[in-house]
């Protein structure tokens, strides 16, 4: 933050924060502290932020998270202040001097906003520090930060202190505070949604390369398994020839008719075990390799499901605009196990903002309806799609579920029609660059969402298929 905005929002500050209640203290984030203040007129927030990248003070008009257990720092300061006495600059420098009342004596808060150096400091009325939001040891060199020592101003960085380019606070309509707010607001929903992009991006990543491994130990299963069918054929051959076994063989040459045309065969035998336990002992591997393969045949089908959501999910993140759409990505990230991973970075899990599907009319006045995310999807396809409706997706690619909807006493689609839905599903996949794009036509009858299945799947019975160019509308 620069010095001379600084000064502009300091000014704004006293004139209305001068005597004001401090109702709750609250540290949403590792290097930010809110103050909920009542100043008898109105109740503000007043935030502090001593990181490195977004160090400053201002009022702020949005809500910030309370964390349940407050940390070291921020219980100090609600047993230390209760009122906000007077707030200057210190030094002609990017320091805000908070001089403070509370249950035990005046105290001072010192926010120091100087970059990679920034932090906050609670001193007694002698200016000595009770502690620190970050403590600095090190050597004699160093400007030691720790509870006790008294309190020296750092270096100033005359870089820094440069008058900054106020043109847009200038020229805005909202105060300097108002400013200073939207502008790092704005960009911390940048910030966050290129973050959150990313974790869900890596999430994804990882989570495909472990499936990737999965799918190649079940085909390895799968060839171990191969052999069921030649266990159950050796133990009814040797049914049928138990007459010439007895115990003590360690292999027997039988007659295989299971092969075209007959031939001998060599069946090893446990010399241990009498000819009717070898043959069990055959049906016995018979078994457990059919349920064997049936299990790996069902986590193959469970593993390809979820490569084909993680298709989707990575499609989503691709195609996603607004920090809005992330948000609802992540919460169904969250909620199928993707992003636990980053439950520590982020104040809270990402809360599941139910947005409509989006909508355009067809050129004969027909409703088409698509999501833009699994959750959409899944509704439309689940809860709004009727039986004289047709339901569109691009074929073998994550993309749109759309619906071409009739709605009561409408006649049926004109081709027009069906080809403007089909190139609305074209224009929301992940084959939308193409110049030619194959896309299912479904009757509702045809379709099913098997249960347990994950978000944004289905199971299609019975399609026709049209050959459309993409189509995407900007703006609706």
């Amino acid at each position: 933050m620069h010095y001379e905005l600084l000064k502009k929002v300091v000014v704004e500050l006293t004139a209305k924060l001068t005597n004001a209640r401090v109702a709750k203290i609250h540290q949403p984030a590792a290097d930010v502290l809110i103050f909920r203040l009542w100043t008898g007129r109105e109740n503000l927030r007043l935030l502090l932020s001593a990181d490195p990248k977004t160090c400053r003070i201002h009022l702020a008009a949005a809500s910030y998270p309370n964390p349940f257990t407050p940390p070291r720092f921020c219980q100090l300061l609600r047993a230390r202040v209760s009122r906000i006495l007077s707030i200057e600059l210190l030094n002609d420098d990017r320091i805000v001097s908070l001089h403070c009342a509370g249950p035990k004596g005046e105290t001072c808060l010192i926010v120091e906003l100087t970059g990679t150096s920034s932090n906050m400091l609670l001193l007694d009325d002698n200016n000595s520090i009770i502690d620190v939001l970050r403590r600095v040891t090190g050597d004699s060199s160093r400007r030691q930060i720790v509870p006790g020592q008294p309190y020296r101003l750092p270096e100033k960085n005359q870089a820094a202190l440069q008058r900054a380019d106020l043109a847009m606070e200038e020229v805005s309509d909202l105060s300097f505070n108002e400013s200073v707010d939207k502008l790092y607001t704005q960009g911390q929903l940048s910030e966050k949604k290129s973050d959150l992009t990313s974790v869900l991006k890596k999430s994804v990543t990882n989570k495909r390369k472990k499936l990737q491994r999965r799918l190649k130990s079940i085909a390895e299963e799968q060839l171990r398994q191969a052999d069921a069918e030649q266990y159950k054929q050796s133990g009814e051959l040797l049914l049928a020839n138990l007459h010439s076994l007895s115990r003590g063989m360690e292999s027997v040459e039988i007659f295989n008719y299971y092969r075209q045309p007959p031939e001998p065969s060599t069946v090893l035998l446990d010399d241990r075990l009498s000819p009717q336990e070898n043959a069990e002992r055959y049906f016995k591997r018979y078994k457990k390799a059919k349920r064997g393969r049936e299990h790996s045949h069902r986590r193959l089908q469970e593993t390809q499901a979820e490569l084909d959501w993680l298709d989707s999910i990575d499609y989503l993140l691709k195609d996603a605009v607004a920090a809005a759409e992330i948000e609802e990505i992540a919460a169904e990230c969250w909620q199928n196990g993707l992003l636990k991973e980053a439950a520590d970075r982020y104040a809270k899990k990402p809360q599941n903002v139910k947005s409509p599907p989006l909508e355009a009319v067809s050129p004969n006045g027909f409703k088409v309806l698509w999501g833009r995310n699994n959750r959409q999807n899944d509704y439309l396809t689940t809860k709004v799609l009727a039986k004289n409706d047709l339901w569109f997706h691009v074929h073998r690619s994550p993309g749109s579920h759309v619906l071409l909807s009739r709605g009561a006493g409408q006649d049926g689609f004109a081709e027009e029609d069906i080809l403007f839905a089909a190139s609305i599903a074209a224009g929301y996949s992940r084959s939308k660059d193409d110049n030619k794009v194959e896309v299912m036509l479904v009757e509702p009858k045809f379709l099913k969402k098997p249960k347990g299945c994950r978000p944004g799947l289905v199971a299609v019975q019975r399609h026709k298929t049209i050959i459309v160019q993409p189509f995407r509308l900007h703006s609706l």
